[in-house]
């Protein structure tokens, strides 16, 4: 079992703080987030963390030698969208958690390791925001993501991929891998299992916003650093 953490986009939402700072080095609860994140992994007994890096990839390299975790530098990370940080990975996904960089822990969720696929999600609060909602059968398998406002469970930015089913993405992976799609800002590496439901029995587990949280905006920081 290993992690990979995406961590190359500019944080455009938070520019005020990213100019000079990688988001996911923002201190939470006097703690730089990412840091948050591998301290639970390595609790949770996964060693093997590697990390996409782009914008201020520098930023990173203490983290090779304090936690050992491995970097990844995708240098496309302005042209791109996060399917070829994805993609840049992807040799390692196999019974792997894929990690946004700017979800935001407050307790160790990977205690409680899954066996099936995993959607992590949260209810937000309410807002005009569009989120990906996971619809659930009554076996509770994910049947389809909708993408809406509706104040509804939403997808956190953490998942878990087993190994058969990691298969089935990285083989599915190469028809993402063209200019056309990897240039598209609405395309996420998301797509990519969520055009796979129907061959994978992908499981969902809710966490309370007590539990964990995602920063992408000024408004989400503030929240946090209020709780």
């Amino acid at each position: 079992m290993n992690a990979i953490i995406l961590a190359a986009g500019l944080g455009s939402r938070l520019r005020e703080i990213t100019k000079s700072k990688h988001k996911a080095l923002i201190e939470v609860k006097d703690i730089p987030n990412i840091e948050r994140t591998i301290l639970y992994l390595k609790e949770s007994g996964i060693d093997e963390i590697y990390i996409v890096t782009g914008y201020l990839s520098s930023q990173f390299e203490y983290l090779t030698y304090k936690y050992g975790c491995k970097l990844i530098k995708n240098n496309k990370y302005r042209e791109y969208n996060n399917i070829y940080s994805f993609y840049l990975a992807s040799k390692y996904l196999s019974d792997s958690y894929v990690i946004d960089s700017d979800v935001v822990l407050f307790k160790n969720i990977f205690l409680d390791k899954p066996v099936f696929s995993t959607y992590y999600t949260i209810i937000r609060p309410e807002s005009d925001e569009l989120e990906w909602n996971p619809v659930i059968n009554e076996n509770g398998i994910v049947t389809d993501i909708i993408i809406s406002s509706r104040h509804l469970p939403s997808l956190l930015g953490v998942s878990f991929w087993n190994q058969d089913d990691s298969k089935k993405i990285l083989a599915e992976l190469e028809k993402y891998n063209n200019l056309d799609i990897l240039k598209n800002s609405r395309l996420y590496w998301d797509n990519i299992p969520m055009s796979l439901l129907d061959s994978m029995e992908i499981r969902v587990r809710e966490l309370s916003i007590s539990e964990a949280y995602e920063m992408d905006n000024i408004i989400h920081y503030e929240f946090i650093s209020n709780m």
